[in-house]
């Protein structure tokens, strides 16, 4: 094949069920001058043979062995092999709109990219069944559709930073040798090789194309195998050196250290309880050393963010203990609230949403408040998603759970502006 476009990796393991529609949605893109490189670490449910069917009537399908058995080793190795000027990564068990790869593909020669990332769609369930809801890759709406560079503003850090719902130029790639973290199994090898993008870059492009459908079956889920209880730490150890390597870790240091609080935190979690006190020791430890280093900027951080660094800094325990009586706080406010208004219903959202159906306490949420109008006039887990007016009109004498751990701050401030009280509202630590 000549004048491949682009190149798309999907590294596999024993995803039978879900195999076919990614294909389909692969093979049936608009976008023709494309590759499909599947790289299998040797699927045993019958994965590996419907890949070698879909070959066989498409050359552009090709199918690679991954040895290790690491999605980072098995997404290096498709870049390696990939013939197309950029590539792009397509997880097994998710699927794409068929006009997804060349939108991102012309924006891209339009605006000479180092990378263009889209919008997505999460999703659950199957056939008539799904509920999709819409994603935005970028916060605020205005930095659409313009050259953006993170060397320039760090706050481009804290857009989605999910690897698949973009396209990367592959001679960026391989000049800044940026490449996924060959840990065993798939444990956030996407934030290292997301984290390099985002410091190196010099043009980004944020497209309001929603392509990928991203599946969301089972959001909530705790580990429990030890040897992954530091798998998130290996990570950021990968990126650190992987920026020094390029003498580009001074330049980012401020927004490592935050950006590793943030992630740090979601990780705690999902541990298994048995696991956490591990955890917070090596989290307490590497804090203390940005602070000692000076690579902490404390107004990067929220207050709710400060306090709970702060904890952390101080000691495992008394971070453990801030998380606990904040999710007391959190169950004393329900029980005493009856029903109240979820505020949010980003990643945070959905986390919490999923640990009250787990509880059997989706009873208790009226409604789903957001800003993002596109998650507006739906409805999860029987639960109407509603705009922050269209709550408060209907609702004015319920009580708030702010479902975001980032912006928790920025939504108590605009509920205050619009007439709630501060009793009536709380952030979330079961999220």
């Amino acid at each position: 094949m000549e004048n491949i476009k682009v190149s798309i990796i999907i590294p596999v393991l024993n995803t039978q069920n879900y195999i076919r529609e990614c294909l389909e949605s692969a093979v049936n893109q608009t976008l023709k001058e494309i590759e499909i490189v599947c790289v299998d670490a040797y699927s045993t449910d019958g994965t590996r043979e419907i890949i070698k069917e879909y070959a066989q009537r498409d050359r552009r399908v090709r199918l690679l062995n991954d040895d290790r058995g690491s999605t980072g080793y098995a997404n290096n190795l498709g870049f390696r092999e990939a013939a197309g000027k950029y590539v792009a990564i397509l997880e097994p068990d998710d699927y794409v709109s068929p006009v997804m790869y060349e939108k991102l593909y012309l924006m891209a020669e339009m605006e000479n990219c180092d990378t263009v990332r889209a919008d997505y769609q999460v999703f659950w369930g199957e056939g008539e069944e799904r509920l999709f809801l819409d994603k935005p890759v970028a916060k605020e709406k205005c930095i659409y559709n313009q050259v953006l560079s993170a060397k320039k503003d760090k706050s481009l850090f804290l857009n989605d930073m999910s690897t698949w719902t973009g396209i990367y130029k592959k001679d960026f790639l391989e000049k800044y040798h940026i490449r996924h973290n060959e840990t065993p199994g798939a444990s956030y090898q996407d934030n290292g090789f997301w984290f390099q993008v985002m410091a190196l870059a010099d043009r980004v492009i944020y497209v309001p194309v929603s392509g990928y459908r991203y599946r969301l079956d089972n959001p909530v889920s705790s580990v429990n195998n030890p040897q992954k209880l530091f798998a998130i730490c290996d990570e950021f150890d990968f990126i650190q050196k992987k920026l020094a390597k390029e003498n580009n870790f001074t330049p980012n240091k401020e927004i490592f250290s935050y950006m590793k609080y943030i992630r740090y935190v979601g990780s705690y979690y999902r541990l298994a309880p048995e696991l956490q006190l591990q955890f917070a020791e090596r989290f307490c430890q590497e804090m203390r050393e940005h602070k000692e280093k000076g690579e902490i900027n404390w107004s990067m951080f929220s207050q709710t963010q400060k306090e709970m660094l702060e904890k952390i800094i101080s000691s495992p325990y008394e971070f453990m203990n801030h998380i606990e009586q904040g999710q007391r706080k959190v169950m004393n406010f329900l029980d005493k609230q009856g029903q109240v208004i979820q505020f949010g219903c980003g990643s945070d959202g959905i986390r919490f949403l999923s640990y009250m159906k787990l509880h059997g306490m989706t009873d208790k949420i009226v409604c789903i408040a957001d800003n993002n109008p596109k998650l507006q006039e739906k409805s999860l887990f029987g639960i109407p998603l509603v705009s922050p007016e269209y709550a408060r009109q209907q609702y004015p004498h319920f009580g708030y759970v702010i479902t975001s751990l980032n912006y928790g701050e920025s939504i108590r401030e605009q509920l205050e502006q619009s007439g709630v009280e501060k009793d009536k509202m709380i952030i979330s630590c079961l999220c």
